[in-house]
């Protein structure tokens, strides 16, 4: 109200003070814009010393000079407090702008975090890390809360051998052969791009190639390389089984992370100008949507009918698989479903309580009733990106909840469009995270 009554008053003072804080505005604006560069300057040496992936779409020169770069990781954790500090301090005019320094400031916090880890330091426990790196803390469950979930398996694959012996030859019918991956994995991302075209416009020459690989700890990845072109790599050491043919269509391309990639390319970098999205570290608070929506993407894309249907009609005989116990073997992944947080336990155990890791293979098969092989997978996951485990079942499950307010297919696809243009923290959509 002072201010108004100085502007009605005292007009050649509130004009002064109108230009001075237009002026101020604008210098915080274009002093944001430098440290955000300063920031992707930073990310690409840091890469140096991590091994996880990252996606870089800016100038090569800058990626070049990184890698011939000689400063060292603690060098490094000095400059990100530096950025940090100079970052905070800024006052940013508009809450679009405060929410862009708000997000780099969590960035930056992820990098330090992750920096410390690499050089021996972690966090003092789970929940810590994942609150630096990621901006959450997932529940805890007991070992009964998954024997509980269990019980309901022993019902529905009756047998004389233990669960997981069962569960593994029943699950084992449905494994796509290696030699039929490709084949496979790409009709149902086609299927995922017919679909996901009828509600998000991308640009006409956006495309996916698939690459199969071996020796990653991973099942998928997107490697997205800038101009809406990207290359998903899917790993033939894992059994791949029939539905994760849609999951990783959908999850790694339509309208998983190739959508949200050309969309945070098409909407922050090139119309905004943000440069910070030329930038992206795996391990940082982006995840928890990204991985969430993608993991939410065949939710998106087929109704369960619609899904079943597509599997029963052209992946499975794609694949040269019996379709017969898919109606059960749906309700098996829904059950099963439900024991993925048991990979943040373990994940828990294994990294702050010095579970071993014969130990941890076990507990995963006895209670998130994993084959060796795929428990093992697992471990190899942790051990290369260790908490970023949560965000495919815990983003996933706040992703679902946010989504879930919306009815109509329409409002519900423009909601998961906005997911993936805006750079939403976890915050933004589970307000009860604060």
């Amino acid at each position: 109200m002072l201010i108004w009554h100085k502007w009605f008053f005292l007009p050649g003072i509130a004009l002064g003070l109108c230009f001075n804080a237009t002026v101020a505005a604008q210098s915080s604006t274009e002093t944001l814009q430098t440290l955000a560069q300063r920031y992707v300057e930073i990310g690409l040496r840091f890469q140096n010393f991590d091994k996880a992936h990252f996606l870089y779409t800016g100038p090569d020169s800058w990626l070049q000079a990184a890698r011939s770069d000689r400063v060292t990781l603690p060098q490094l954790l000095e400059q990100l407090q530096q950025l940090n500090s100079d970052i905070a301090a800024l006052i940013m005019p508009s809450p679009q702008l405060m929410r862009r320094q708000r997000d780099l400031v969590a960035r930056i916090v992820a990098m330090q975090t992750r920096g410390n880890i690499l050089l021996g330091n972690p966090p003092s426990n789970f929940d810590e890390e994942t609150q630096q790196l990621f901006g959450v803390v997932v529940p805890h469950y007991s070992e009964s809360h998954f024997v509980e979930l269990a019980s309901e398996l022993e019902a529905l694959i009756p047998g004389e051998d233990d669960l997981a012996t069962r569960l593994e030859r029943f699950r084992d019918q449905f494994v796509i052969p290696p030699d039929r991956l490709r084949e496979v994995i790409g009709r149902a991302m086609q299927e995922c791009r017919r679909r996901t075209l009828q509600w998000i416009e991308l640009p006409a020459d956006e495309s996916v190639t698939i690459n199969i690989t071996q020796n990653q700890p991973w099942v998928g990845f997107t490697e997205f390389h800038g101009d809406a072109q990207s290359t998903v790599h899917i790993n033939r050491d894992v059994p791949v089984h029939i539905e994760r043919a849609v999951e990783l269509g959908c999850h790694e391309g339509y309208p998983g992370h190739h959508v949200h990639a050309t969309l945070l390319e098409q909407r922050l970098v090139q119309q905004r100008g943000w440069i910070e999205y030329q930038f992206i570290q795996l391990i940082g608070p982006l995840a928890v949507v990204a991985e969430g929506a993608a993991s939410y993407a065949p939710e998106m894309a087929f109704s369960r009918s619609e899904r079943i249907a597509f599997e029963r009609e052209v992946l499975l005989p794609l694949a040269g698989l019996s379709s017969r116990e898919l109606e059960r073997y749906y309700h098996y992944i829904d059950l099963i479903g439900a024991l993925n947080f048991a990979r943040n336990e373990v994940a828990r155990r294994y990294l702050y309580e010095k579970m071993p890791r014969a130990d941890a293979i076990k507990w995963l098969m006895q209670y998130g009733l994993e084959t060796h092989g795929t428990a093992t997978q697992r471990l190899n996951f942790i051990d290369a990106l260790r908490s970023y485990v949560i965000n495919y079942n815990f983003g996933s499950q706040i992703v679902a909840n946010y989504l879930a307010r919306w009815d109509q297919p329409q409002q519900r696809w423009q909601a998961f469009e906005q997911l993936l243009a805006t750079p939403l923290s976890p915050v933004d959509i589970a307000p009860e995270l604060r």
